[in-house]
């Protein structure tokens, strides 16, 4: 199985919020290759970002050091993921970098890990969220 980590979600188990224990699982999983995480690097600079905003540079950093040292791909931005994320924010009201974490999961076939409202109702015949 596939799960694609929306920032929400790495935000959450980083701050050990509510829902870090589903993260904790999916890592578990997928240290054993029982199953697949991606992240693309648009949400990872999106966590940095919110990171920074709120605790400063410093942390940012420590949180992206963090995050690549778990058992997860990471996805760059190619113009299939480009074009893709594009698609999905001009019929959906994502915030864009959210319409990243929707492309990735479409193109890895993945489920989106979020406790963000926002995925709801976003192409339910061929997305699940989790």
């Amino acid at each position: 199985m596939n799960y694609v980590l929306d920032s929400f979600a790495i935000l959450a188990y980083l701050g050990d919020e509510e829902g870090a224990d589903k993260v904790e699982e999916l890592l578990d999983k997928a240290e054993v290759r029982e199953a697949e995480v991606f992240v693309n690097y648009v949400n990872l600079g999106e966590v940095y970002y919110i990171v920074a905003r709120e605790l400063g540079t410093s942390k940012a950093n420590e949180a992206v050091a963090t995050v690549k040292t778990w058992p997860v791909t990471f996805e760059e931005v190619n113009e299939c993921i480009a074009l893709s994320a594009a698609r999905v924010k001009a019929e959906h009201s994502l915030a864009y970098a959210d319409a990243f974490v929707v492309a990735t999961a479409i193109d890895k076939k993945g489920t989106i890990v979020t406790g963000d409202e926002e995925f709801e109702g976003v192409y339910p015949h061929i997305l699940r969220i989790r």
